[in-house]
């Protein structure tokens, strides 16, 4: 009976198992074409070519033709300054939520589950004319400064946080330790996993970002690698082997990002639901 039930369970860990196998490769073919593609000479698309016949004269076009040093420099400043920002503000607001008590406390959460539900397109208009008035256009306050705060990032700190047992707070403070002190050295060290997890998305989305800086730049020189990219594909409409290097050129650094950091991310969003 016994040997039956591991046989059992062997046969279904190997279906999971295959499933996720085969998920996984179908997962990649779009990555798979992409990098194919990219590789081909122009006048061989579409067909099929042996990696003899590969060349990367596409990625030499790319840089001939772009300036795409400017557009990785930008996109890399603006990156780098939400994500610095946003977990500073994210985290503190998140830790306020979860572990302050304060007149309106629940209402302040209320709104920020609310404004979840709206979509960035619904705003964008009144955040350009904002921009605007403040003289932000092709500038990098307008990519970094309105994206500090983000909603859903919040939430999760909120959650995270609201897991930690109250006995740690008393503690600390018995140790006359005040109530920043308490966030730096307990509240950050037990939350790294979320804190590196609001980290990597955020750092995805403003990389990966369209919408917003091709509405607030127009400048060539200020373009973020999506609209500068996009812009070569307008250029270039007959060269689907010059996009495909350009889909590639953007895509490294954040494939990269998330094969590094992808173990912060299923334990922290696993947790976020546990206590509201």
């Amino acid at each position: 009976m016994a040997t039956n039930w591991k046989a059992r369970k062997r046969a279904a860990a190997s279906a999971r198992y295959g499933f996720l196998i085969v998920f996984g490769l179908i997962m990649l073919v779009p990555l798979l074409f992409v990098l194919y593609v990219s590789v081909l000479p122009a006048s061989s698309y579409p067909g099929v070519v042996a990696p003899t016949g590969w060349t990367f004269d596409n990625y030499v076009y790319v840089f001939q033709h772009a300036p795409i040093a400017r557009w990785y420099l930008n996109t890399a400043i603006v990156t780098a300054c939400v994500v610095a920002g946003a977990v500073i503000v994210n985290t503190l607001a998140g830790w306020a939520l979860a572990r302050f008590r304060f007149r309106g406390k629940g209402l302040i959460f209320l709104a920020v589950v609310a404004i979840l539900m709206i979509p960035l397109q619904a705003y964008l208009i009144p955040l350009y004319l904002q921009v605007v008035d403040l003289g932000w256009l092709n500038t990098f306050q307008a990519l970094i400064i309105p994206f500090l705060a983000n909603p859903l990032l919040i939430f999760l700190m909120r959650q995270s946080f609201s897991t930690l047992p109250k006995e740690l707070e008393e503690a600390a403070a018995i140790d006359g330790a005040g109530r920043f002190r308490t966030f730096l050295q307990i509240g950050v060290p037990l939350s790294v996993t979320a804190i590196a997890t609001q980290a990597i998305l955020s750092a995805t989305w403003t990389w990966n970002g369209f919408l917003v800086p091709v509405t607030f730049t127009n400048d060539k020189d200020m373009f973020m690698l999506t609209v500068g990219l996009n812009s070569l594909q307008a250029q270039n409409y007959t060269l689907p082997t010059v996009q495909m290097a350009g889909v590639v050129l953007l895509t490294i650094p954040v494939v990269v990002m998330f094969l590094i950091f992808q173990r912060f991310i299923v334990p922290s969003l696993a947790s976020t639901g546990i206590k509201g």
